[in-house]
């Protein structure tokens, strides 16, 4: 399910999506028939693509041509919060997760993304296998979007605040 709009997304391939950043993730529940990907929006540096199949459909804004961020060497692990907005009833409303490096190359293998942030022994967290993580995480919603600042790194805690939206 997730996964394989996750794999649809991780097609985009080539020297113009290395490096890309997902700045804002949002899926929603099965609207759609069918199996696909779309390019909503391409233009300054911003690509909106949307990937879509019965289970549901993801949205992807992404940031293209951008230093690639990197932790600072001998920092320890640190936490990092985010906000989770769903439509529904979310429950737990706090979720502590933490990838190790070994699970965000086993995430990024299953899904084929090649993006160089996620390998080596200190890979960047792929924005998408947080936003899994936290849909397993919570009692079933409709609708979950995710926004991201900064980076993640596998050992870093990632503190998701969950809140119903508005």
């Amino acid at each position: 399910m997730f996964r394989n709009l996750a794999r649809m997304t991780a097609s985009l391939k080539g020297p113009r999506y290395e490096g890309a950043l997902i700045a804002k993730a949002v899926w929603e529940r099965g609207h759609d028939t069918g199996a696909g990907m779309r390019v909503l929006r391409d233009h300054h540096g911003l690509l909106e693509v949307m990937a879509f199949d019965e289970s549901g459909r993801l949205t992807l804004t992404m940031l293209l041509g951008r230093p690639a961020p990197s932790r600072p060497s001998g920092r320890l692990a640190r936490s990092r919060s985010l906000t989770l907005l769903v439509d529904g009833e979310p429950a737990p409303v706090h979720l502590s997760l933490c990838f190790s490096a070994e699970s965000v190359h086993a995430f990024v293998q299953s899904v084929g993304d090649t993006n160089a942030l996620h390998a080596g022994p200190a890979p960047l967290v792929p924005g998408l296998a947080i936003l899994e993580a936290a849909l397993q995480g919570i009692a079933p919603v409709r609708r979950a979007e995710l926004r991201f600042r900064g980076a993640s790194f596998a050992g870093e805690m990632i503190e998701l605040s969950v809140q119903q939206r508005l």
